[in-house]
C-alpha cells in the first residue's frame, strides 16, 4: 500500500467501532435504575467515574460479565475499518488506539474480530472484571495541563509520548496519521506536523472543531474527512 513507514493512531468509540462502547454498556439496564445522583456524576466528576458507577449498577441489577462481553462482541464496525486495521499490518505499519473507553472493552473487541494481532497498543482506561464479576475502571492519568482533553486522558500527550518512547527504541516513522471523531480528538490533531495527516470523520465534532477559525492557525497536518476506511487508505495511498 505505502513506501513509507506510518504510525497510524485511532480513536475507537464512533471511529473505529459505529457506537459509543460505554452507552452500549449502560443500555444493559434501563435508564430508570440509574439514580440521579449518579448521572450528575457526568459533570461534577467526570465520564470515568460516572461509569464506575454504572458498572456498580450493572452488577446490582444482575447484568452478568456474559452479557456486557458480549455487548462488546455486537459493536459494528465502521465501513471497511477491519480490512484497513489489516491492511496497515501487511505493509509494515505501526497502529495504535487512543480511546476514552476501556482497555477490557477495547480488547475484548479486538480479539473477538482476530484483530489484536493489528494493534501494537491501546491506551486507554485501565478496567478489569473482579471474581464476582464486577466491572471497574479506573482513570488512565490526572493531568491538569490540557485545556482541550478531560482530566483523565489527554491524548495529544499520549501520543507525543508514546513518539518519544519509539524514538529512544530506535524506532521511526515518517509520518503521522491520527484518525478520530470527537472533541477529545482535537488535542492529537493539533499536535500534528506538517508532513502528518489527520482524518476526521464526516459529520462528527472533530470536523468541526478543525473548521474552527480559533483552530486553523494552530494546526500543521493535512485534513483528510472521511466516511469509509477506504477513503482513509486512498487519500493516503494518493499522497504517499
Amino acid at each position: 500500500m505505502l513506501r513509507r513507514r506510518l504510525l497510524v493512531a485511532f480513536d475507537f468509540d464512533h471511529t473505529m467501532v459505529e457506537e459509543n462502547s460505554d452507552i452500549v454498556a449502560r443500555k444493559l439496564i434501563h435508564v430508570d435504575l440509574i439514580p440521579e445522583k449518579v448521572r450528575r456524576l457526568y459533570q461534577t466528576s467526570g465520564w470515568t467515574q460516572y461509569m464506575a458507577e454504572v458498572f456498580k449498577l450493572l452488577y446490582k441489577n444482575k447484568v452478568k460479565k456474559e452479557m456486557i462481553l458480549g455487548a462488546m462482541h455486537n459493536l459494528t464496525p465502521t465501513p471497511n475499518m477491519q480490512e484497513l486495521l489489516k491492511v496497515l499490518k501487511v505493509e509494515g505499519h505501526e497502529t495504535i488506539i487512543i480511546s476514552d473507553s476501556n482497555s477490557v472493552f477495547i480488547e475484548e473487541w479486538l480479539q473477538h474480530k482476530n484483530l489484536q494481532e493489528c494493534v501494537k497498543h491501546v491506551f486507554t482506561n485501565p478496567a478489569s472484571f473482579d471474581e464476582k464479576g464486577l466491572l471497574s475502571i479506573q482513570p488512565y492519568q490526572d493531568q491538569n495541563w490540557c485545556d482541550l482533553s478531560t482530566r483523565n486522558l489527554c491524548k495529544g500527550y499520549i501520543l507525543e509520548t508514546y513518539l518519544k518512547e519509539r524514538q529512544t527504541e530506535g524506532e521511526s516513522f515518517d509520518a503521522v496519521v491520527y484518525v478520530g471523531d470527537g472533541q477529545n480528538d482535537l488535542c492529537p490533531a493539533l499536535k500534528l506536523k506538517e508532513n502528518d495527516f489527520v482524518f476526521p470523520r464526516a459529520g462528527f465534532q472533530l470536523e468541526n472543531s478543525l473548521k474552527d477559525s480559533t483552530f486553523q492557525g494552530k494546526l500543521a497536518a493535512k485534513v483528510y474527512i472521511w466516511t469509509s476506511a477506504d477513503e482513509i487508505r486512498n487519500n493516503l495511498e494518493s499522497v504517499l
